[in-house]
């Protein structure tokens, strides 16, 4: 079994905090990039942030999630799906979800597929190998405002949809746990893991021998000194 810890950050969206992304694009390791269903000028707004995030993360893995599926019978389709797709293929990304954060409606699927796509792009970035079984990434949701990127996050770890939420101001971020079986993961990709934990301990391992090296020297002079 893999552990698996997520920090889940989510980007406030208003236009006045824009500066903030760019710091947290950086080491993040998947995406999941949001739009509301039922608002076409949040979906006009992917191609800036699919942007962005090329611009400041790289060729991290991205998937564009449709929210708040719920509101899809009472108002019907506002974005084509045709247009969807081929906003997908269109910058390669990874996957198209759509989601309900108030039904819990592929919530937990959409984390659980940012997980294991992160642990099979496994860099591996400082931070992210905890142990043999145990590894950490950093999944970012990212879209316009009010989108509930914050909702998503929410009934993920809480299990449940909070009605009343302020509007997240600047950013905001959650720590959740999930276990992933080995079997889920193709044999060729847990050789690559195993490999990537070893090379990283070996970095580890040197890199703390040439501390505790230049602790000696440092105490050496300090004696030969007084």
């Amino acid at each position: 079994m893999l552990k698996i810890t997520l920090s889940l950050w989510d980007t406030g969206g208003q236009e006045r905090f824009n500066f903030f992304k760019t710091d947290f694009f950086k080491g993040i390791a998947a995406v999941g990039l949001i739009f509301d269903l039922s608002r076409p000028d949040t979906f006009d707004e992917i191609d800036d942030y699919f942007n962005e995030l090329r611009e400041q993360s790289g060729n991290i893995p991205i998937f564009l999630v449709g929210n708040k599926t719920d509101l899809k019978e009472s108002i019907g389709e506002t974005i084509p799906r045709k247009k969807i797709i081929q906003k997908v293929n269109q910058y390669y990304l990874f996957e198209y979800l759509e989601t309900s954060a108030l039904e819990n409606k592929n919530v937990e699927r959409l984390f659980y597929r940012l997980a294991i796509t992160a642990l099979l792009d496994l860099k591996p970035r400082l931070g992210e190998i905890v142990d043999s079984n145990h590894f950490r990434f950093k999944i970012l949701l990212a879209g316009a405002a009010a989108v509930g990127k914050s909702s998503l996050i929410r009934t993920f770890t809480k299990k449940s949809f909070e009605q009343n939420y302020k509007l997240t101001v600047g950013l905001d971020f959650m720590i959740q746990d999930l276990e992933i079986p080995e079997e889920n993961v193709p044999k060729e990709t847990l050789e690559l893991i195993k490999k990537s934990v070893k090379s990283y301990k070996k970095i580890v391992k040197k890199y703390r021998k040439k501390e505790e090296i230049s602790e000696i020297l440092e105490t050496l002079k300090e004696t030969q000194e007084h």
